[in-house]
């Protein structure tokens, strides 16, 4: 361990920020510094379009990040279509690792392209040095370091020390993500969610993919449904894609505007009946560095599939007496006023009067308001 022979305090810093996602900012500038770097990013984005999260220390981050939107399809620094297609591969095994500008092309023809000029030049970056932790579904997480030109070229004591922090960064990194997967949505939300019959994703205002249930999972497993696809929800065909998608930008909408959801039918593979997917917006409840709101909740549900209410949970969130807490259960499950009055052997007017009551608790004005609201908090919704 001789490079990292009086960095004691770095490592330190490495592995408190692994249980503290809170750190990553004050790890990035003392990374970018020990680097002799002027700036340094953590970035999770999609290969492709570079769409997804940065924090960022010495720039702007919605600058950078716009920035390499804009600029995606015209980065000489990336691999070639061929290459990010078998990243984007199931089976693709990603070898954490670094990788300089230089590496890329040389310096002399870099700086001749638009990228350097429009992009680099404009933020006073010069050189990088790029150490990737994971990719996955050709979403790419790691660090990106950069230096002004008048801080010259990473040279090979740069180089060797990188190296030496490299797996510390990926194992923080891993440590920092299990943390944030066990509490990153609430540990109550977190409860609901696991437990819930139907599938659930939670992604962040990117549209990422940062959660799946254990159901949702499963409905992932099955031949020509649903899939990840760049670290982003896809369904079977182009055109129910592209409305989902819709759907989940509406939800995440990071300007002023009204965040709403919406619903959809899914074909259902080897189903009779189609799936029904419901998106809502939730709030970013999340420990990740990089998942900085809106959140959004994909809720999927298997019509053919049997679904129960967690009774004890419903009554004690809002306050139901279990009378109304049947009634509850009755409508979420679609039955009307009269069939539920039939199904509790009670007068409708006495299931009115309990619905009226549970309105009030739940401050929902309808039967779909009431749905809605159960499958946010308790992580079972209907479409």
């Amino acid at each position: 361990m001789g490079v990292m022979a009086g960095h004691d305090a770095v490592l330190d810093l490495v592995y408190e920020t692994s249980v503290d996602p809170t750190l990553w900012p004050r790890l990035l500038e003392r990374f970018a510094g020990l680097m002799g770097g002027h700036a340094a990013a953590l970035r999770s984005y999609d290969l492709l379009s570079e769409a997804g999260a940065v924090m960022a220390v010495g720039l702007d981050a919605e600058v950078l990040d716009g920035q390499f939107r804009n600029f995606a399809s015209r980065n000489p620094l990336k691999s070639s279509p061929e290459q990010l297609r078998q990243m984007a591969k199931a089976d693709f095994r990603y070898v954490p690792g670094m990788k300089r500008d230089v590496e890329w092309l040389p310096k002399s023809e870099f700086e001749r392209t638009e990228y350097y000029n429009d992009l680099y030049r404009p933020l006073d970056i010069h050189a990088d040095i790029s150490i990737g932790f994971a990719s996955a579904n050709a979403v790419w997480t790691g660090v990106d370091v950069y230096r002004a030109k008048s801080q010259g070229a990473f040279t090979d004591e740069d180089i060797a020390l990188c190296e030496a922090l490299l797996p510390h960064l990926v194992r923080a990194w891993k440590l920092s993500r299990k943390f944030a997967d066990a509490r990153g949505v609430g540990e109550a939300l977190a409860d609901f969610v696991d437990a819930s019959p139907h599938g659930l994703f939670i992604l962040d205002g990117a549209g990422l993919v940062q959660h799946v249930n254990s159901t949702g999972r499963r409905l992932l497993a099955r031949p020509n449904g649903l899939q990840l696809v760049g670290g982003r929800l896809c369904a079977g065909a182009p055109d129910t894609t592209r409305q989902l998608h819709g759907l989940i930008e509406r939800a995440g909408r990071r300007d002023h505007g009204p965040r709403i959801g919406g619903s959809l039918a899914l074909a259902n593979p080897g189903g009779l009946r189609p799936l029904s997917l419901t998106v809502a917006p939730m709030r970013a409840e999340q420990a990740s560095p990089l998942f900085d709101g809106p959140a959004v909740l994909v809720c999927v549900t298997d019509l053919e599939a049997s679904v129960s209410l967690p009774q004890e949970r419903l009554r004690d969130l809002f306050n139901l007496t279990p009378a109304e807490t049947r009634v509850a259960v009755a409508l979420f499950e679609g039955l009307d006023p009269k069939l539920a009055a039939e199904k509790l052997d009670v007068s409708v007017w006495t299931v009115r009067r309990h619905l009226a009551e549970i309105f009030a608790k739940t401050q929902t004005g309808s039967q779909a308001a009431l749905a809605r609201l159960m499958m946010r908090t308790l992580g079972a919704g209907a479409g």
